[in-house]
C-alpha cells in the first residue's frame, strides 16, 4: 500500500468520525428522529380498528407512512445545512482533506441514520400492534413492507442532502421534500400520460411502489438515478464553490 493509499484510507476514516460526531451532538437530528418514532406510532394507534388482523393495519400505516418521510430525510439537508448556518463548513473540510471526502463520508452517516432509523420506527410499529393491540402482522408481510419503506426514507434522504448543498441551506430543500411527492400525486391525478412516462417523470410515487406485499423493485430505479444525479451535482457545485 502505497503512501497515498494509507493517507487516503486515513482521511476517509477520520472523516466518517467526525461525521458521526458531529451528527450525533447535533440535537435537532435527535428531535427528527424521535418526531419520526413517535408520527408512526401515533399512526398505528389511530389506523387499528378492533377485529382488524394486523397486516391490515400495518399496510394502511405504512401506506401514508411516507408522507412523514420527509422527518428522516431532513437529516440528510441538516448534515448540510447546519454547516452553512453555523459556517463551519470549513473547518470540516480542513478536517476531511477534501470536500468529495466530506460529501461521502455525510452520505454515509445520513444513510445509516436513515436505515437505522426506519428499521426501528416500522419495528415499534410492529411490536405496538403485536403487543399492545393484540394484532401481529405476518412476518413475511412486513418484511417485504418494511423493506420498501426503509429503501424509500434512504434514497430520500440522499436527495435531501444533495439539494442541502445544491440550495445552500436548509429550509427550501426541507420544503422541496415535503412539496415534490404532493406535486406528484397531482401530475399523476391530473395528466393522462401513458404509465411509462408517469414512472419517468414521479420517481418518488414510483419508488413507494416497493411498500408493498409483492414489491416492485424496478420502480426504483428512477429515484435511484436522480439521487445519483443529484448526488452529482451536489459533488461538482461543492468542489467548485467557495466554502
Amino acid at each position: 500500500m502505497t503512501t497515498t493509499e494509507m493517507t487516503s484510507g486515513s482521511g476517509v476514516r477520520r472523516a466518517l468520525a467526525y461525521e458521526w460526531s458531529a451528527f450525533k451532538t447535533a440535537r435537532s437530528n435527535w428531535v427528527l428522529v424521535g418526531a419520526a418514532l413517535v408520527v408512526q406510532l401515533l399512526l398505528t394507534v389511530v389506523a387499528h380498528h378492533s377485529g382488524e388482523h394486523g397486516d391490515i393495519t400495518f399496510d394502511k400505516v405504512l401506506s401514508v407512512g411516507w408522507l412523514f418521510a420527509a422527518l428522516v430525510a431532513a437529516l440528510g439537508v441538516n448534515s448540510f445545512g447546519t454547516e452553512y448556518r453555523y459556517r463551519t463548513i470549513s473547518t470540516t473540510v480542513l478536517v476531511a482533506g477534501s470536500r468529495l471526502r466530506v460529501l461521502l463520508a455525510k452520505a454515509v452517516v445520513v444513510t445509516a441514520a436513515a436505515a437505522v432509523t426506519e428499521v426501528v420506527v416500522v419495528s415499534a410499529s410492529w411490536v405496538v400492534l403485536a403487543t399492545a393491540l393484540g394484532a401481529a402482522p405476518t412476518v413475511s408481510t412486513s418484511l417485504a413492507m418494511g423493506t420498501g419503506v426503509v429503501v424509500y426514507a434512504v434514497l430520500l434522504t440522499l436527495i435531501g442532502l444533495a439539494l442541502g448543498v445544491l440550495l445552500h441551506g436548509s429550509v427550501l430543500p426541507i420544503a422541496m421534500l415535503v412539496v415534490w411527492p404532493q406535486v406528484e400525486m397531482f401530475l399523476i391525478n391530473q395528466l393522462d400520460l401513458p404509465q411509462w412516462l408517469h414512472v419517468v417523470l414521479q420517481p418518488c410515487y414510483s419508488a413507494r411502489q416497493l411498500i408493498s406485499e409483492s414489491p416492485d423493485w424496478p420502480g426504483v430505479l428512477p429515484m435511484l438515478g436522480l439521487s445519483a444525479v443529484l448526488l452529482g451535482a451536489a459533488g461538482i457545485v461543492l468542489s467548485r464553490r467557495d466554502v
